[in-house]
């Protein structure tokens, strides 16, 4: 080859690469935005009356928009799904708070998957599948995580990293202000952001720079405060999304947008909405609420933007929400761990490249916090262990099964007259046909509701049977003063009482509660219990570990030492059971059982540390 040519050769071959060379990282980034009690119609977009979000809005515009997406209808068990890719109740988690919103730790989320995959994970507000440790996002795959204490929307505190934080700022500022700092310090590299934002979830309470404009509209201030967190979120998201564009990143990242469940219409603050305000607020109609399986419980928005990469536009296709994770696997190329325990979820990456037809195979177990069992006492924050599951009966369970052309509800909530009538407690309608749930064709289609039904059937005996399903969470004890959830046990005796953070009724001999803990580290242990009250007094109980067993009285305070436990490395257990009751007032009983706290000999000072909990 002759010099020039050669040379010529060489710049040709070098500017090549240079048009052609991968980016420095080909993976996109993923932002994953939830919010918490939006409802499908709580957006502009979808025609709200008041709610006024642009920023969404224009997200949305953007996105591959989804028509038919359904989440569960409570929040715990929709971030199970989202970031499990599973069945929730199989990963431990079938309800809210009272020891069902822990998911087991050998569950693999998301944020191990990407995190694996070389990405760089942080998750900041809600988090709601777990809080002691072993649990918290720090432990669960994420580089960082900011713990959100629930429902504190002004003045913002928390745990990040597990160190507490205090904010003067709102909640919402709060978790954006995280995540663009994350995104700013990981920008050259692939990066997972998980912002979980507590609006507009009650309390209904909002700046007046936002509530106060809906106000002079003529609102309640109530409805306007609920109003204006959502219009002060939507801020927020706009702020996080102008910063991905000045720092050029908006082309390689995916945004995901939804909600974890339908809209809710009491604030513990502010009472409950007015029929009117609830019509006003619900402009399509769907029937339902938050808690329930009728499409307003579980219909949310999903908006999924890619820009340059996937066309804008509206895809009528069904998909469910533990279907994001293994789409986002496929879209990654990331490899699962042997551990892995298989998706119940579907991709749907030909869906967001536009190739929308063929056929749709997903069956979406429609299930809630609503796990129904014949036992005295038995409710939402009941451990489930052996005896429960022997009194879970299939045709008391309020479920459902949803394909993309039928859904089929047993027992679905019947608290509003304009609900259809249920036939030999079924009800199944053609979603294609009937999206507002109108008219119920079980008699019409009884060859679709027969084979709905063995589905249905089939798929409650799958989790029923499976052993690790609603499994009770399992109380890491380390060299630090560790927490055990005197709420989340993993077996009660008949007269418990369970309440969201506390249990009660404890108070004739026999009465126990069982708590299931591994042991990280060896030593001698002094174990606390922690009431909220002062009922106890006089109480004899036992605390047996294995072949340990100490006795003592209750004394009425509110932090009172039990005595002290040699533990072994193990996974093991232990029972607090009544004794003897030594008050003079007959009905004495433990009825604010808040924790438990083990705190290593001579490690006194960590005590301090943990006294105000998550």
């Amino acid at each position: 080859m002759q010099p020039i040519a050669y040379f010529c050769a060489i710049v040709l071959l070098f500017s090549s690469h240079i048009l052609y060379a991968e980016p420095e990282h080909s993976r996109p980034n993923i932002v994953l935005i939830t919010a918490d009690d939006l409802g499908f119609d709580d957006l502009s977009i979808h025609a709200s009356p008041y709610i006024s979000t642009p920023n969404i809005d224009q997200l949305a515009r953007e996105s591959v928009r989804f028509s038919d997406f359904t989440v569960t209808p409570v929040c715990s068990t929709t971030r199970a799904a989202l970031l499990s890719g599973r069945d929730p109740y199989k990963t431990g988690v079938s309800g809210v708070h009272g020891g069902r919103d822990f998911m087991a730790r050998d569950e693999v989320l998301m944020s191990d998957i990407l995190l694996n995959a070389g990405y760089k994970t942080g998750t900041w507000g809600k988090w709601h599948i777990g809080k002691t440790n072993g649990y918290f996002p720090w432990d669960r795959g994420f580089d960082e995580g900011y713990y959100a204490e629930l429902y504190q929307h002004q003045n913002s505190f928390g745990w990040l990293n597990g160190q507490k934080v205090t904010h003067q700022k709102w909640a919402s500022e709060v978790v954006t202000d995280y995540a663009i700092d994350f995104i700013e310090r990981n920008q050259t590299t692939p990066f997972f952001a998980y912002l979980s934002y507590l609006a507009p979830h009650e309390p209904w309470v909002a700046p007046k720079k936002f509530s106060d404009p809906i106000i002079k509209q003529g609102l309640r201030p109530a409805i306007a405060n609920l109003y204006g967190m959502v219009n002060e979120m939507d801020e927020q998201i706009g702020r996080l999304l102008a910063r991905l564009d000045a720092l050029n990143l908006s082309d390689n990242t995916v945004v995901i947008f939804l909600s974890d469940n339908g809209p809710w219409w009491d604030s513990s603050n502010a009472g409950a909405m007015l029929k009117e305000e609830w019509h006003q607020r619900n402009p399509s109609k769907l029937k339902g609420n938050k808690g329930q399986s009728w499409q307003n419980g579980i219909k949310s928005p999903l908006f999924i933007r890619w820009k340059d990469h996937w066309q804008a536009r509206d895809v009528p296709r069904y998909v469910d929400v533990k279907d994001i994770l293994p789409t986002l696997t496929e879209l990654t190329q990331a490899k699962l761990p042997a551990t892995h325990k298989g998706f119940d979820g579907l991709s749907f990456l030909n869906y967001l490249t536009g190739e929308s037809k063929g056929d749709n195979n997903r069956e979406t177990y429609i299930a809630s916090h609503d796990v129904n069992v014949d036992l005295p006492n038995f409710n939402q924050w009941t451990p489930i262990d052996r005896k429960a599951k022997a009194a879970m009966h299939f045709a008391n369970q309020t479920i459902g099964l949803r394909t993309e052309q039928y859904k089929l509800l047993l027992n679905p909530a019947a608290d509003r007259p304009q609900y259809p009538q249920a036939t030999k407690s079924y009800l199944l309608f053609d979603m294609q046909q009937d999206p507002l749930e109108s008219h119920n064709i079980v008699t019409e289609k009884p060859v679709v509701a027969k084979s709905m039904i063995s589905k249905l059937k089939a798929k409650f005996n799958e989790i029923h049977g499976d052993p690790a399903s609603f499994r009770p969470p399992v109380y890491q004890i380390t060299n630090q003063a560790s927490l055990v959830n005197g709420f989340g046990p993993a077996a009660t005796s008949v007269n418990v009482l369970s309440k969201p953070h506390h249990l009660s009724n404890l108070g004739q001999p026999g009465d126990f509660a069982r708590y299931h803990i591994d042991v990280m580290s060896a030593g001698n242990y002094h174990l606390y219990i922690q009431q909220d009250n002062t009922d106890s007094a006089g109480l004899e109980i036992s605390i047996e570990l294995n072949e340990q067993k100490v006795t003592t009285e209750l004394n009425g305070l509110e932090n009172q030492l039990i005595g002290t436990l040699k533990l072994t490395p193990s996974d093991t257990e232990f029972t607090l059971e009544v004794v003897a009751n030594n008050s003079i007032k007959p009905w004495t009983s433990i009825s604010g059982l808040r924790r438990f706290i083990f705190v290593p000999e001579g490690k006194q000072s960590s005590f301090s540390a943990i006294s105000n909990p998550y």
